[in-house]
């Protein structure tokens, strides 16, 4: 149904480097335009675009195998254990008589991972079927009638048919809907998890064209008339889900109708409240922006895994030393004796026989590297998810914690760095209309707000600024503030919480300014108007919690949001209704700061801008004041500071009447810039930014976002466990020091350094040499003095052009336990954990609850969203979901801590193990002339690591805790306090394997230097050793692990015991059967006797004494903080008091 497409190029203007980036962030591609002809279906076989159909799965039925195993075999570890098989059926160096032993833990690897990635396939291609055979109805342009078809049949150009309480089935332009005036209503839950309703229109000029809107039912016939030769003109498909331009041009018309974001109907969203709509598709499948948004999380990697490569690397190379030694060896001490009987009419070079005799030992060695340790490693990352899923304590709301990356949960034990969001994160997204200026008049009670009691509760908190003597100077008595702490004739309202008897009586006079600025508040918004069927009264629905405080405090003094639509609002006032013509609407954007309208009242020719936003642009954008109005601006700015002060997020509104020329001379300039295909919405940014121009100020709104419960304990825990908190919020920097104090981020002997656009300005030197100063004071600061750093948007462009500057701000940012960022924006927010993690090299943590966290979220090492009343964009594009900022702190210092020394545990337990199996084997070298003999039975030797000693650390790694969780929270300290995991600790632990590899094979070959061992008076045989010594080995690795055992559970107890009995059931099934090998039968039969054990107890104690008696030293004389609390906690449960003669000095713990 399409015909003449095109992408046509358009020239892309890029504002600096920042919005570059921003740019490559977000997928931007609004340099070609998607251009097309709506005609036939026939006409749609010259499109290559996008089909409906989409696919997330990663395989088919024919290529899951092959597929699968190129996947697989791009690890290193299983490409080394397939040639490790290989060389196992080489005869000339083959140690397994040929037989492929080592295909069996490879297999199991294998399968277990094939059989995880089929199942999480089969419930892609599910739910990709389920969603490709949702019913829909489309346009049949033979018979004119909507008919059913499925939603992978549509294609770019189709008419779309849309009911209600369904979903959208592709990006739609809208046409039309049941309602007369072209709205519908739609949930965006799928989309970014908002469950609030929002309205979408048919643009105004093409419900001029028809009268589509409004019908009992869509007329195919007079929809086709519509669309039939229009041409419509998109932009390409991108990321961006607040903005979208395009333009329909109908037949036989030069007119280009624009559609904006308003017009669109997105892919997954719900159709509620309305009958039906119709559309014509624009992207469909893998276009439309639910899927250019999917599966957007970057991969990320937590900093163990690099380091577990690093020591994999390590352990490489010691194998091939050893490997090399052992060739030279053996070819330097050779001898070829004669009882050997060897062929020595053989003409293999002694090259040849050396690379042989390489890869024999290479078999020998093959366990060096850990088979088992990465699909370890992942099964234990699925049950630690899942014991996090379940922790009840980490629930609000029935809402628990969602684990969308198990691969960084270690790193949540290691985080140094937090970044976190203000609204929504710190604060609980409910805003409450608290106070309001009007003409230099303060209004709004004086009781106690939840943040400034808290903030005063510290020395070190901004005060107030002195307002009377100001308002004195610059007002007369009548406009002096009159703060009555009388209620308000009203009953409180929604969202409202002010009461001032002045104020109502104003309203009620119908004060001219007053009225204008509430409506203000009620006419400039993108709230929706809903009547509710239940209770008959208006439910207001609004994507931004703000606008719906505004809206409900107009409502509350009288001005009422009745009805809104893209041509017109309509208010009650004071019981008469008045409606405005909607000319123009500017919507807040992030770079914007600000929402501004062009109206008209009806049955009036005036023209006005409404405003409101940021102080920080809208009064840059005022008229110069007057005599008069210079001391009303003054009071103002005071009480803005004021209310900034006392933590309440501060609006500046505004209006300006437009002269009819003025207007005109502008309209015609937007215009031919929004048609044009040349033009981007960035560069109507300044188009618009003309219009917004001499302002009057109307007043300034305080609102009140309560802060969340633990917040500020939370952050006093990060802050005693030494990791620094970052604040990255648009307000204002007084607003910033106020909540810093009231959520502890600033403590009252804490020196705060401010780097702001005040500092800038009135220094007097230029701005970079003011912040490198600053930078400079902290760094000279006293380091027993604890420090704060204080940054706004402008200081952070300065900072964010300059590398010099870069690198002195890191500098100072780490000596400072807290820093404040106001007023930034998300791409600044992004910059600033990049930079971060980019030049200091720290474990970051990003969190925030809203779209505009998403970057830094993802930039970040782990990013955590938290799902609140902005949506859930934010926490589907997190590795972690929580549902309170509070539970973040067990998140951190209980689990992040416990799963960070576990899995460091395991890491280095899987490469001892490995080490204390595989060089008993390189020391019996001695013995054979470093022939390459093994001394092990095959199979017990492969099995060791699939079997006989993966359950315990498994169990451990899922369990085990070294201190309570009340210990952890309790003493924040501790998590900080050491480090589970480093490359020193990683050659402790290879060194104590190989220590015990020495005393498994000498203690037994020197006993039998003494005389037969066995009760026949029989020596024993080569695999009689090599069993003794596959057992001790088995033993020892268990028992070296039971020593880092610090919590036993029945079942960390059935692990080490059913292990045990594995290895000596499987031993048996072995040795009993001759087809297993006729030199393994009846072994395990030959060995027991009182020597044998004897031996066994020995060898296990010289190798595992020495641990525990530094274990019992460190732990009695010279203990860690978890040590004690370790100690605490075990005398809590056995009822008794711990006493110790000291506490060491480093654990900060207070020990009776």
């Amino acid at each position: 149904m399409t015909r003449g497409i095109s992408n046509r190029t358009v020239p892309v203007d890029l504002r600096g480097s920042s919005q570059s980036n921003l740019d490559k962030m977000i997928g931007r591609q609004g340099h070609t335009a998607r251009v097309f002809d709506v005609d036939t279906p026939e006409a749609m076989a010259q499109s290559d675009w996008a089909p409906n159909r989409i696919s997330t799965s990663l395989y088919t039925p024919y290529n899951f195998v092959v597929k699968n195993l190129f996947k697989q075999f791009s690890r290193f570890a299983n490409l080394y254990f397939l040639f490790i098989t290989i060389l196992q059926v080489v005869p000339q160096v083959t140690l397994s008589s040929g037989i492929p032993t080592t295909v069996v833990p490879l297999m199991f690897v294998l399968v277990i991972n094939a059989v995880k990635d089929l199942i999480e396939d089969v419930h892609r291609h599910r739910a990709d079927r389920v969603q490709n055979s949702s019913p829909t109805r489309e346009l049949n342009t033979t018979t004119l009638a909507f008919d059913d078809t499925k939603w992978e049949s549509l294609r770019v150009g189709s008419l779309v048919l849309v009911q209600q309480g369904e979903v959208i089935p592709a990006d739609l332009i809208l046409l039309g809907t049941s309602s007369a005036i072209g709205q519908c209503f739609t949930m965006t839950a799928n989309l970014d998890g908002e469950t609030n309703l929002k309205i979408r229109w048919v643009p105004p000029e093409l419900m001029a064209l028809t009268n589509l809107c409004g019908a009992a039912a869509a007329s195919g016939t007079e929809f086709w008339t519509l669309v039939r030769g229009a041409k419509i003109e998109v932009e390409m498909p991108n990321r961006r889900l607040d903005r979208f331009r395009g333009t329909v041009t109908p037949r036989g018309s030069s007119q280009k109708i624009s559609v904006g974001i308003a017009n669109l109907l997105l892919r997954g969203v719900l159709l509620r409240d309305t009958e039906w709509v119709v559309g014509i598709t624009i992207y469909t499948g893998a276009d439309s922006k639910i899927q250019q948004n999917a599966g957007e999380t970057p991969f990320k990697s937590s900093t163990l895994s690099k380091l577990t490569n690093y020591m994999t690397l390590h352990i490489v190379l010691l194998q091939l030393v050893l490997l090399v030694i052992a060739v030279c060896v053996q070819r330097a001490t050779w001898t070829d004796p004669a009882y050997l009987q060897l062929d020595t009419t053989s003409s293999t070079s002694t090259l040849l026989d050396s690379i042989y005799l390489f890869l024999t030992y290479m078999l020998l060695f093959s366990n060096f590297v850990p088979i088992s340790l990465q699909v370890t490693v992942d099964i234990t990352r699925f049950f630690q998810a899942l014991v996090l899923q379940r922790d009840t304590s980490m629930m609000y709301n029935c809402v628990g914690i969602t684990v969308h990356s198990s691969d960084l949960n270690e790193d949540l034990g290691a985080i140094q760095h937090i970044f976190t969001d203000k609204t929504g994160t710190l604060t609980c997204n409910n805003m409450e209309f608290r106070k309001c200026a009007i003409d230099g008049v303060s209004y709004g009670g004086e009781g106690p707000r939840r943040i400034s009691c808290e903030a005063a509760s510290g020395d070190y908190c901004v005060k107030p600024p002195r307002t009377s003597t100001l308002i004195k100077t610059y007002l007369t008595p009548k406009l002096s503030p009159r703060l009555s702490e009388a209620p308000s004739p009203r009953p409180p309202a929604s969202h409202v919480n002010i009461s001032d008897k002045t104020l109502f009586d104003k309203v009620q006079a119908q004060d001219p300014r007053s009225v204008a600025f509430f409506t203000n508040l009620a006419v400039n918004s993108s709230v929706v108007p809903i009547m509710d069927v239940g209770t008959n009264e208006l439910v207001y629905s609004a994507i931004s919690p703000d606008e719906e405080a505004l809206v409900c405090a107009a409502k509350h003094y009288g001005v009422v949001l009745l009805a809104h639509d893209t041509t017109s609002v309509r208010v009650r006032r004071f019981g008469e209704e008045v409606v405005y013509e909607v000319l123009h609407v500017f919507e807040f954007t992030s770079e914007r700061k600000k929402s501004s309208m062009i109206v008209r009242q009806h049955g009036s020719e005036t023209l006005l801008l409404l405003c409101k936003g940021a102080d920080s642009v809208v009064l840059p954008a005022l008229a110069p004041a007057t005599s008069t109005e210079s001391g009303i601006r003054t009071a103002m700015q005071v009480h803005l500071s004021a209310y900034a002060v006392e933590g309440l997020r501060v609006l500046c509104v505004a209006q300006r009447e437009l002269p009819p020329t003025v207007y005109r001379s502008w309209h015609e300039k937007y215009q031919a810039a929004k048609t044009s295909s040349d033009a981007t919405d960035e560069d109507l940014d300044p188009i618009i930014a003309e219009i917004e121009q001499n302002l009057d100020l109307v007043g300034i709104t305080g609102i009140e976002d309560r802060l969340q419960d633990g917040v500020p304990d939370a952050l006093e825990c990060f802050r005693q466990a030494r990791i620094k908190v970052w604040m990255l919020t648009g307000d204002r920097p007084d607003t910033a020091v106020n909540i810093g104090n009231a959520t502890k981020l600033l403590a009252p002997d804490m020196k705060l350094v401010q780097v702001s656009s005040k500092e800038l300005t009135t220094s007097g030197k230029p701005p970079n040499e003011t912040i490198s100063e600053a930078f400079k004071s902290l760094l000279a600061a006293p380091t027993s003095q604890e420090l704060a750093l204080l940054m706004d948007d402008i200081a952070l462009e300065l900072i964010c052009g300059q590398e010099e500057l870069q690198r002195e701000m890191i500098l100072a940012s780490k000596r400072c336990s807290s820093v404040l960022c106001c007023r930034v924006s998300p791409k600044q927010k992004e910059f600033i954990v990049d930079l971060v993690r980019r030049k200091t090299g720290v474990i970051t943590l990003a969190i925030g609850d809203g779209a505009n966290d998403v970057p830094m979220i993802q930039r970040a090492h782990v990013g955590i969203g938290i799902s609140g009343a902005e949506g859930q964009q934010a926490a589907n594009a997190s590795d972690y979901a929580i549902p309170q900022f509070q539970c973040l702190q067990r998140l951190l210092l209980v689990h992040g801590r416990w799963i960070n020394r576990r899995m460091a545990i395991l890491t280095l337990y899987m490469f001892y193990k490995n080490v204390l199996l595989v060089l008993p084997q390189f020391f019996f070298g001695c013995y054979c002339l470093f022939s390459g003999q093994s001394t092990y039975y095959d199979p017990l030797y492969q099995l060791f690591n699939v079997w006989y000693t993966a359950l315990p650390i498994l169990l451990f790694s899922v369990y085990d805790q070294d201190v309570s969780a009340a210990s952890s929270v309790a003493f924040p300290t501790l998590y900080s306090s050491q480090s589970f995991v480093n490359i020193r600790l990683f050659w402790v632990w290879i060194a104590d394997a190989s220590f015990s590899s020495l005393v498994v094979l000498f203690v037994h070959v020197g006993a039998f230097m003494y005389g037969p061992l066995s009760t026949n008076g029989l020596d024993e045989g080569l695999w009689d050793l090599g069993f003794i010594m596959n057992g001790i080995v088995v033993l020892i690795a268990n028992l070296r692990l039971a020593l880092e055992v610090k919590c036993w559970f029945p079942l960390t107890v059935g692990g080490f015991l059913f292990s045990l009995l594995l290895w000596l059931f499987s031993s048996y099934v072995f040795s009993s059967v001759v087809s297993f090998g006729a030199n393994f039968y009846g072994v395990v039969w030959n060995v027991p006797n009182a020597s044998n054990a004897l031996l066994v107890v020995l060898a296990c104690t010289l190798c595992l004494f020495g641990v525990f008696a530094v274990k019992a030293y460190a732990t009695s004389f010279s203990p860690r903080p978890s040590d004690i609390c370790h100690e605490m906690d075990v005398c809590r449960i056995r009822g008794v008091v711990p006493v110790r003669s000291r506490a060491p000095e480093s654990s900060n713990l207070p020990i009776s």
